[in-house]
């Protein structure tokens, strides 16, 4: 009989009278990297939230390298070797790296007291492994950009060698680069026999990286196939039932047009200084390592950031710089990355959630006009497709990729004239992927200049007409549709490296 790291047998989970996972069988051997695919509500966070002990399952059983499991909690998984990377970030900002790392399981020397010696030591050695080498571990992480976070988390999940690690959209704010240095590392610890459970929306990633691909679908798992005996096309047929590509739907820019025009602008820290036109209706990327600029630009432009010296112009109205409700009264919106963390208002309503930014002209010396709100983010909801029972629902009941076509609605609601959008795919679903690359095309076929910021490659030839690079903090190059490459923009990517 084959030798399994981890059997599941049967496993069937509810929430309330709703059946979410329905029987699934599934076995890991050790060394093995298996890819588990889903769209957003399939299963997959549940399904991985009962191997690492977070969730009991209802029926069914599952083994650890031949014994029974009967986990009680996450702990008791991290225990036996369990490790369960989230895609939300958990860390603790106030907290050094070292600290982070080896949070619960602080080492101890002499006396009993700490050894933060010997947690610098190790966690130079885990840092290293996920490629951040030159990473002080006394550094606050609170100072740190989500991508550095994220690597953090996963390198405490291997400063102690598991059994089984489970990373769940672990490259979702890393660039191409952290990314790959990212799957040498699962190279190296599948090599070791550490078995790899690899939670992805990127397909291309699943099928360059993984030995297996599963793939659930409602609860269900409805294909269990190698690697190299699956494609993209198969598997978005497995994940949502019928086939989807992502192509340029052409551009609507109008030349000539100017509606966005940027000057000389630089923040007080990272950026140098930026000169950057848009047309109407043209959707321009912004492309870069971790760090690159691509945040800082755009939340400089939004008025997050303080501008060290610059002008734009919208429009015709120049604007004050540095200051949010100034750049939405003059058609300036953005949808900034993670939407948990600064994008949704968890405990609001899809209604609130949507309306949040236009409050003033919903309200009427003062008093907020209801119906007026509830009529407007009906309609804002229903065209662009958000999957909801109603906009009083409570927006975290929605799925990943519906809350982010809630926070579009917010930031399309006030008229933009210029959309700034940062990794807006970021952790939703092939099939809610494909429905914002939609919206995005219509946005812009209405005349809105849209700037989009992505570390993904494919997404940048999905959507954009012109594709700006920036490296260390400089634009370095700006490439037209027909001079767009992936080897041209890598290599702009790393003119200051």
């Amino acid at each position: 009989m084959k030798n399994h790291r981890l059997d599941i047998n049967g496993v069937t989970k509810s929430f309330g009278p709703v059946e979410v996972l329905h029987g699934v069988n599934l076995s890991i051997e050790p060394g093995a990297v298996v890819g588990l695919l889903g769209e957003n509500g399939a299963g997959k966070s549940t399904l991985m939230n009962i191997v690492s002990g977070s969730l009991r399952q209802d029926l069914g059983s599952m083994r650890l390298d031949g014994q029974e499991l009967d986990l009680r909690s996450s702990r008791d998984g991290i225990d036996l070797g369990i490790r369960f990377v989230h895609q939300e970030l958990s860390t603790i900002g106030s907290l050094s790296v070292a600290e982070n790392i080896f949070l619960g399981d602080y080492l101890a020397g002499k006396g009993g007291l700490i050894d933060r010696k010997q947690m610098a030591k190790r966690s130079k050695a885990a840092l290293a492994a996920v490629g951040l080498e030159g990473l002080n571990p006394n550094t606050i992480v609170d100072t740190l950009r989500p991508g550095q976070q994220q690597l953090i988390e996963i390198a405490k999940a291997v400063v102690v060698q598991p059994r089984l690690l489970i990373l769940d959209e672990p490259t979702s704010s890393l660039t191409s680069v952290e990314a790959a240095k990212l799957f040498d590392l699962v190279r190296n610890l599948s090599r070791d026999g550490v078995s790899v459970i690899f939670i992805t929306h990127k397909l291309e990633e699943a099928l360059a990286n993984c030995d297996r691909i599963v793939v659930l679908r409602d609860g269900t798992l409805v294909s269990d196939e190698a690697a190299v005996e699956t494609d993209k096309a198969r598997l978005i047929h497995h994940m949502v039932g019928k086939s989807s590509v992502f192509e340029w739907k052409g551009s609507a820019a109008k030349p000539g047009a100017r509606q966005v025009s940027i000057r000389g602008l630089r923040d007080k820290s990272h950026l140098k200084p930026v000169d950057l036109d848009l047309d109407e209706g043209e959707v321009v990327a912004l492309f870069g390592l971790v760090g690159a600029g691509r945040t800082e630009l755009m939340e400089t432009l939004f008025g997050f950031r303080k501008t060290a010296a610059g002008e734009v112009i919208v429009g015709n109205q120049k604007l004050r710089l540095g200051h949010v409700p100034t750049s939405v009264r003059n058609g300036v919106t953005m949808v900034p990355e993670g939407r948990k963390t600064r994008g949704i208002l968890p405990s609001h309503s899809v209604e609130r959630n949507i309306s949040a930014s236009s409050l003033d002209r919903l309200s009427h010396l003062g008093v907020m006009r209801s119906a007026t709100e509830r009529s407007q983010t009906h309609d804002f909801a229903q065209s662009l497709r958000i999957k909801m029972e109603n906009t009083q629902q409570v927006i975290t009941r929605l799925s990943g990729g519906n809350q982010q076509k809630a926070v579009f609605a917010r930031a399309v609601m006030v008229a933009p004239r210029l959309l700034l959008l940062d990794e807006p795919t970021h952790g939703v679903d092939v099939g809610a992927k494909s429905e914002i690359y939609e919206i995005i095309h219509e946005l812009a076929a209405k005349g809105m200049s849209v700037i989009v910021s992505s570390s993904e490659l494919p997404e940048v030839f999905a959507i954009a007409d012109r594709c700006v690079v920036f490296s260390q903090g400089e634009l370095v190059g700006s490439l037209t549709r027909d001079e767009m490459t992936e080897d041209e923009i890598l290599n702009l990517a790393f003119t200051n490296h």
